[in-house]
């Protein structure tokens, strides 16, 4: 794939609580990602999907819309998924919670780079 793509994410790997970063097709699909060596990423893009569908779903059933970003956090950490095109979003995955303002930064930062890199694909 890309290795501009490849890169950005590498960034977000670069927070030591970040165990993987990826882009994945709406459907599930996994389209690049850097990750810890022991996560099982095309598993868990694929679960992720479903995560979006269902944060759009409730947007819609309350008339607020689209998600802009959805978080869920958990005892042991917290997973971010955010649409960064009507195709793909990204995926970050992380052991704690303390870094979320952090996390949203990054995403924030480099959401139009990631666009970029993925359209040049």
């Amino acid at each position: 794939m890309s290795s501009q793509l490849r890169s950005l994410l590498s960034r977000f790997r670069g927070i030591d609580s970040v165990e993987m970063a990826a882009i994945v097709a709406h459907d599930g699909l996994l389209i690049e990602s850097v990750a810890r060596p022991d996560v099982e990423v095309e598993a868990i893009c694929a679960v992720a999907s479903n995560g979006l569908a269902m944060a759009d779903a409730l947007g819609r059933e309350i008339d607020k819309g689209r998600s802009i970003q959805t978080l869920l956090e958990y005892e042991q950490g917290l997973v971010v998924l955010e649409p960064i095109s009507d195709d793909a979003m990204i995926l970050l995955m992380a052991s704690a919670r303390e870094m979320l303002g952090q996390v949203r930064f990054m995403v924030a930062m480099y959401r139009q780079d990631l666009l970029a890199a993925l359209e040049a694909i």
